[in-house]
């Protein structure tokens, strides 16, 4: 279950650089040309690419706009977006010795505090093993988490090339080539029967999902006494929409088809 020696295919940088452009396009009001100056030439491939997809065309003064396809795929990378920060994010600090999530204790911490709590050494990330087990593709999570992290910056220099050719996506595949991988969980227990890791992220699955459950209760507890979102663990913008189920996700087996298209 998972490999060393992870890599990212040109078209897969493609697709996640469509949708960043994409949310550039739609929600952030940035506007191309098909002449393209100065440093937006570096996107000039990534346009003919998103062209050959029908996520944008032409519209009668030569500028690039989306096309229906266009904003469905936008809307996907949202859902997965938000289900990300619901359900997957807070198998990001997991202390296996003690069974306990960093998360645990999100509401109860001022930003620093929680800074320095999150980052105890005690604490393992999870995240590429949950991905793994669920048969989605690891990098759609790191992906999501440099979203997340602000790691696509538009205000850097040289932003346009960085996003189909600079060294963020050999981040990504590092990332997900050291982390800890579903059979280094295994371990033995005091009877000295061997406990495959298959069962331990079973386990900690079915926690994680008891755990995105009382938290998204308590957050909405939170909302509507201050009428504000105390953290980013759900995204402020979701408004009332819900992505799926507390109770699919409480079976570690169930997977959400929006991982699987585009």
């Amino acid at each position: 279950m998972g490999y060393k020696h992870f890599t990212i295919s040109d078209s897969q940088r493609k697709e996640y650089a469509s949708g960043f452009l994409l949310d550039l396009m739609i929600n952030k009001g940035y506007q191309y040309s098909v002449v393209l100056e100065d440093a937006d030439k570096d996107l000039e491939r990534l346009f003919v690419y998103m062209m050959s997809k029908d996520y944008l065309t032409l519209d009668k003064k030569n500028n690039y706009t989306h096309t229906l396809k266009g904003m469905e795929k936008l809307e996907n990378l949202k859902k997965r977006y938000e289900e990300y920060l619901a359900h997957f994010d807070l198998f990001c600090a997991v202390d296996l010795e003690a069974g306990e999530f960093a998360f645990e204790k999100i509401f109860e911490l001022e930003d620093e505090e929680w800074e320095l709590y999150i980052n105890d050494e005690r604490f393992v990330d999870l995240r590429i093993s949950v991905a793994w087990f669920k048969k989605i593709n690891p990098s759609d999570f790191v992906f999501l988490s440099f979203l997340k992290e602000g790691q696509f910056d538009v205000s850097n220099s040289g932003w346009q090339f960085d996003i189909l050719s600079g060294l963020i996506w050999e981040q990504i595949e590092e990332i997900i080539d050291t982390a800890i991988q579903i059979e280094e969980l295994e371990y033995m227990n005091e009877d000295e029967n061997t406990i495959s890791g298959m069962q331990v992220i079973e386990d900690v699955i079915r926690q994680g999902a008891q755990l995105s459950d009382k938290l998204y209760h308590e957050e909405e507890h939170l909302k509507h006494e201050s009428g504000e979102f105390p953290n980013d663990y759900y995204d402020a913008g979701h408004g009332d929409y819900v992505v799926t189920t507390y109770e699919n996700y409480y079976d570690p087996f169930y997977i959400n088809p929006i991982w699987f298209i585009f």
